[in-house]
């Protein structure tokens, strides 16, 4: 190890020059590593340690209730459009569209990108409470069947899309809102459900797709009595938690 006359006699000999090129040199180093830190904390906010990061210093906005009409803009598909679009997309660009979804979801679409609402009639085919290892709680997801009449003739029968609607309650003490069968009519422009995750499962022969949704309106979100639902903005959201929510949905 070097002594501390020797240390004392290089920094002597050492022109003024080069301790400002050093100087210099650090500073630009410290520069790009801070510019780094932020690139990868504000670019990937649906990581754990991110997001935990930004909604600490309040860099995050959070989760906000909308008007219906003021909601992000972005397409709305039936159930037949559902099934055609997603089950024809390959894994590589689901998943990047499942980032974006979520992604928009998590910054309150302070960059939107892809955004997808459902449209259609759902039947309930059960539910069950969210717990803290879900996205967000309190609140319940419902399991919806898609409902759609193929023939003008016919009547409708259950349609290959099922949906996971993640509502999200304000009162932990809410108990089984719905029953097995009750039905659902979602329409663009009074619930806004949004698309968060989509999944794949089935054969080319039987195809089958999972959608899991949550509201971005609630005004027109109601119990079987026709009142209000008490939905209240999520927070904090559990960003790592696993989609589809249900383990039923999940291809494992």
């Amino acid at each position: 190890m070097p002594r501390a006359d020797d240390l004392k006699k290089f920094i002597r000999r050492r022109p003024p020059w080069f301790w400002w090129t050093l100087a210099q040199l650090l500073a630009g180093a410290f520069a790009v590593a801070s510019w780094s830190f932020c690139l990868f904390l504000f670019s990937l906010p649906e990581r754990p340690w991110n997001y935990d990061l930004l909604r600490k210093f309040g860099r995050i906005t959070p989760i906000v209730a909308y008007d219906p009409l003021e909601a992000p803009e972005g397409t709305s598909t039936d159930p037949q459009g559902l099934l055609a679009k997603f089950y024809a997309l390959d894994d590589e660009v689901l998943e990047a569209y499942n980032l974006h979804y979520k992604r928009n979801y998590i910054t309150n679409f302070s960059k939107p990108e892809v955004v997808h609402y459902v449209e259609g009639s759902y039947r309930l085919t059960h539910s069950r409470p969210l717990t803290s290892e879900d996205f967000f709680s309190p609140g319940m997801v419902a399991r919806l069947e898609a409902v759609v009449q193929t023939d003008e003739l016919g009547e409708a029968s259950p349609y290959p899309v099922i949906l996971e609607l993640l509502l999200p309650l304000g009162d932990s003490t809410v108990g089984e809102v719905f029953n097995a069968g009750h039905s659902f009519d979602l329409k663009f422009l009074e619930h806004r459900a949004l698309i968060l995750h989509a999944e794949r499962s089935g054969t080319a022969n039987e195809p089958r797709v999972c959608l899991t949704v949550v509201p971005l309106a609630f005004e027109h979100y109601l119990d079987p009595e026709g009142k209000p639902l008490p939905l209240a903005p999520p927070e904090p959201l559990v960003v790592d938690a696993p989609f589809p929510v249900m383990v039923e949905n999940r291809n494992e």
